[in-house]
């Protein structure tokens, strides 16, 4: 019971240790991709953060012009609608003074015919009056004639008794004279009548018949042309009306799109104004208190007694390291061995390499350091090499560690010195700034995070 115990409580121990082994590798990939993701995301640098507002700003203005475009667009339909609906109202107008011109041209004409009816009415009553008269004086010539036959059946003796006096009374020769005129006033007026009246009553009234009914149909006909130009007037203008109507609602319709969705992008405009300020604001901050840790780091004496701690340490290890081999007296033998150093040893205070042996060059029979192996011993082998010291291995690693630490402070400080000289000038100075870093070898810039691992 005591070794179950034991052993459940040797794995929670061992599945624990493991697990926090194991924890900080997941950490740190948990960090890495969390910081590719906001790398990803959000600009890492001024030019990024001036790039992205260009491009907003270039996608504003293209909406902008489309917006724009199309108000232009629905302006000059609405102006055309206006025109057409202006000249169909021109129309319309000249249409209607054409008809009252008609009309007061067709009732002058009828008011003409109504006055050729009046005096074919008073023809008529003239002729009828004629008519009268002419009975009347038919009767006139009639009693006229009884009574001077009377007077001559009673005065016949007496007339008889005067004859030879051969003078009439001036009574009786006014009234022969009045009755001769009126006879022959008769007579002309029933020859006149009797040779026009079957002919001018009939042509009068069949010309006056063909006439009114010629003219009859012809207003008539010309009353439908006008009342069916009328007719087709009014359709057009309630289809223009109706179109004119339809047309401004549209246009209302369409001007209130248009003004909502300017008002939207005007809107987005203003925010991203507002980021833009803020982010400005903050890469103002941000580069003053680079310029102030650039100072700070500037006037700190401890960091320029460390540089030269550095510079003096890694001469001495480049002195320490740099080996050299004297070769041998001339000898009379048939052989010799020369111990050559490497060629481009280093020199004091540069950055130290790993140093390698010395080339040895050996024949049948050789000397090292003027003491000559017997025959027996064996050969030293090109493939041998002399054993380094591991402390010393370790402190050149050391060295040359500290020297690419110092180097990449100095270039990452002039790197940010020119940047911030560069902010003024705009994107593209600092856009080339960064292109001459980058083409400089060793000032590649880097997190903080690489610059530990490189110190560690």
């Amino acid at each position: 019971m005591i070794e179950a115990a034991m052993y459940v409580a040797l794995g929670f121990c061992t599945a624990g240790l493991i697990g926090l082994a194991i924890l900080p590798a997941f950490y740190r990939r948990a960090a890495r991709l969390t910081e590719e993701a906001l790398r990803a995301v959000n600009p890492s640098s001024y030019a990024e953060v001036r790039a992205a507002q260009d491009q907003e700003r270039a996608r504003h203005a293209v909406e902008f012009r489309r917006v724009e475009r199309q108000l232009d667009a629905e302006r000059e339909k609405a102006a055309k609608f206006q025109l057409e609906a202006t000249s169909v109202k021109l129309e319309i107008e000249a249409q209607k003074k054409a008809h009252a011109s008609r009309i007061a041209e067709l009732e002058t004409k009828i008011a003409a015919m109504q006055g050729d009816q009046q005096a074919i009415d008073l023809l008529t009553e003239e002729v009828k009056t004629l008519k009268l008269e002419l009975s009347d004086a038919e009767k006139a010539l009639a009693a006229s004639w009884v009574e001077t036959s009377e007077e001559k059946s009673g005065t016949g003796t007496a007339g008889s008794e005067e004859d030879d006096t051969g003078w009439l009374p001036a009574a009786d020769t006014m009234a022969l004279t009045t009755i001769t005129g009126l006879e022959a006033e008769v007579a002309t007026l029933k020859a006149k009548l009797a040779r026009y009246e079957p002919t001018v009553a009939g042509e009068v009234e069949a010309s006056r018949d063909k006439a009114a009914k010629s003219r009859l149909a012809k207003l008539e006909g010309q009353l439908v042309d006008t009342e069916s130009q009328y007719v087709s007037a009014q359709a057009e203008v309630t289809r223009l009306s109706m179109l004119l109507e339809s047309a401004n609602i549209s246009e209302t319709e369409q001007q209130k799109r248009l003004s909502a969705q300017i008002e939207k992008v005007t809107g987005e405009n203003l925010r991203q104004q507002a980021e833009l300020k803020a982010r400005e604001r903050a890469l103002e901050r941000m580069s003053g208190q680079m310029v102030k840790l650039q100072k700070d780091l500037a006037t700190v004496p401890a960091l320029v007694e460390l540089r030269k701690d550095f510079r003096a340490l890694a001469a001495r290890l480049s002195a320490a390291q740099a080996v050299s081999v004297a070769p041998a007296p001339k000898t009379t033998g048939s052989g010799q061995v020369t111990a050559k150093p490497q060629a481009g040893a280093p020199q004091a205070g540069s950055l130290m390499k790993p140093v390698q042996p010395p080339t040895i060059t050996a024949t049948s029979t050789a000397s090292v350091n003027g003491v000559k192996p017997a025959d027996g011993d064996p050969q030293p082998s090109p493939a041998e090499k002399p054993v380094e010291s591991p402390a010393a291995a370790r402190t050149a690693e050391i060295a040359s560690a500290a020297q690419a630490l110092v180097s990449r402070i100095v270039a990452s400080q002039r790197g940010k010195e020119t940047t911030v000289a560069a902010e003024p000038a705009g994107t593209a100075p600092i856009v080339q700034s960064g292109q001459r870093r980058s083409s400089e070898p060793g000032e590649t810039s880097k997190s903080s995070k690489q610059k530990k691992k490189d110190v560690a």
